[in-house]
C-alpha cells in the first residue's frame, strides 16, 4: 500500500493551482492549495510537507518573501521549495529566489513531465530522510534504554557486592575465634580445613574488592586533564615494588606523548597493564617489558606494552577483556580477571579502543588507543 506525501502548492491563482493539481493528483500525494502566504503559513503549522511549489509573483506578499519566512522556521526550514516563475531569464529572480531556500525553478506554462519528475524526487529523497530519522530514534531510544539497564546493573552489583562482605567478615571472623577456642581440640586434617576456609574466604574478599572497583569505576565522573604519560608509568611501576622485587626485569620505556585523560583512571590503567607484565614474564630469568607509543595515525595514540612473557593463544584473544575472564590455571598466576576488564571499561569511556595480540610461550602485546589531543 502506498503512502501519500503531503506536498503543499501555492498560488494566488485558483487556475494555476488547477493546473498543478491535475499534473500531480494521484495516490503518491496529498496535496494541499494555498492562494496566500497567510493560507501556506497555516497548513505548515499543522502539517509534514515533503515539499513546496511556490510562485514567485503573488500581491502582497511574494513568493521570495514567504520562502524567506519558511526558512527562518526550525519546523519548516528543512522543507526544500521549488519556485514557478515566468521570467527564469531574469537573473535578479533567481539570485532572490536561491538566497531565499529555493532548491529549483520552474518556467510557466510548466511541463508536465518535468515537474512529475522533479516532484518524485524529492519524494523519495522525504521518504529515505522519514525512515532514516525513525531508524535513529529508535536506534536511540535502545541506547537510551541500554544505558539505563547497565546502570542498573552496575548500581544491582555494587549493591550485592558491597552486602557479600559482611557475611563474608563473619566467616573469617568465626573461623578466627574457631582457630583460637579449639585448636588444642582439633586434629591436623581439621586445622587444615580451617586453612582452606580461610583461604577460601580471602580469596572470595579480594574477589568482591575488585568487583566493586570495577563497579566504581564505570559510575565516576571523568576528570579529564593533561596528563603526563611518562609520569604515570614510573608511578605504576614504583607501586609494583613487591612483586618486582628481586626480580630481573629489563624495562624498556619509549617517550610517551601527552593525553588529555582522567589521570586517577589513566594511572589504573598502567598498573593493571603492566602488573600484567610483571607476573605472565615470572618464569622467564630475563623478563623484558617494553612501554610505548606508535605516532603514526593522525587521530589517535596507540600506547602499548609488549612482553616476553608466556603469552596466550590468540583462539581465546575474545576473552581476554572479559569479567573473570583467564586463559591461565589460577594455580600458576594468582588473579581475579578483572583487571583487564577495568582496563577496557576505562579506555572505552575515553573514547579508545583495547586490543591484544600474543602467542603462546612467545610473549603479548596489549594495545590502547586515544584521541590525540585536538589542535
Amino acid at each position: 500500500m502506498i503512502t501519500p506525501v503531503d506536498i503543499l502548492l501555492v498560488d494566488d491563482k485558483p487556475e494555476n493551482l488547477a493546473v498543478l493539481e491535475s499534473i500531480l493528483e494521484g495516490p503518491e500525494y496529498r496535496l494541499t492549495k494555498a492562494q496566500s502566504a497567510q493560507a501556506a503559513l497555516t497548513a505548515l503549522l499543522s502539517t509534514d510537507f515533503a515539499l513546496i511549489v511556490l510562485d514567485i509573483r503573488m500581491p502582497e506578499t511574494s513568493g521570495i518573501e514567504l520562502a524567506q519566512m519558511i526558512k527562518s522556521r526550525k519546523r519548516t526550514r528543512d522543507i526544500p521549495i521549488i519556485f514557478l516563475t515566468a521570467h527564469y531569464a531574469e537573473d535578479e529572480h533567481v539570485l532572490s529566489g536561491y538566497s531565499a531556500g529555493a532548491v529549483d525553478y520552474l518556467t510557466k506554462p510548466v511541463n508536465p513531465g518535468i515537474l512529475k519528475s522533479k516532484v518524485a524526487v524529492f519524494r523519495e529523497l522525504y521518504r529515505k530522510t522519514k525512515a532514516l530519522n525513525e531508524a535513529n530514534q529508535s536506534l536511540n531510544r535502545r541506547n537510551e534504554e541500554l544505558t539505563a539497564a547497565n546502570q542498573e546493573l552496575e548500581a544491582f552489583s555494587y549493591t550485592v557486592s558491597h552486602d557479600l562482605r559482611a557475611p563474608l567478615r563473619h566467616v573469617s571472623g568465626y573461623v578466627e575465634i574457631l582457630r583460637e577456642h579449639a585448636a588444642a581440640t582439633l586434629d591436623e586434617e581439621s586445622l587444615r580445613y580451617l586453612d582452606l576456609i580461610q583461604q577460601s574466604a580471602g580469596k572470595l574478599g579480594d574477589l568482591i574488592d575488585h568487583f566493586l572497583a570495577f563497579a566504581r569505576m564505570g559510575r565516576a565522573d571523568l576528570n579529564i586533564t593533561s596528563v603526563e604519560m611518562n609520569e604515570l608509568v614510573r608511578q605504576a611501576i614504583e607501586s609494583l615494588h613487591a612483586e618486582t622485587e628481586g626480580r630481573c626485569i629489563d624495562w624498556q620505556i619509549g617517550e610517551l606523548p601527552r593525553v588529555q585523560a582522567d589521570p586517577d583512571m589513566m594511572r589504573q590503567v598502567w598498573i593493571n597493564l603492566l602488573s600484567n607484565a610483571v607476573k605472565y614474564t615470572r618464569p622467564r630469568d630475563s623478563a623484558r617489558i617494553e612501554i610505548g607509543c606508535d605516532l603514526s595515525r593522525p587521530k589517535e595514540f596507540v600506547f602499548f606494552v609488549r612482553d616476553n612473557g608466556v603469552g596466550f593463544n590468540m583462539q581465546y584473544a575474545s576473552k581476554l577483556f572479559g569479567v573473570f575472564q583467564r586463559l591461565h590455571r589460577e594455580k600458576e598466576f594468582e588473579g581475579t580477571g578483572i583487571g583487564l576488564a577495568n582496563v577496557r571499561r576505562i579506555i572505552n569511556r575515553h573514547g579508545g579502543r583495547t586490543m591484544a595480540e600474543g602467542t603462546l610461550n612467545a610473549g603479548a602485546t596489549i594495545s590502547f588507543t586515544l584521541r590525540r589531543p585536538s589542535g
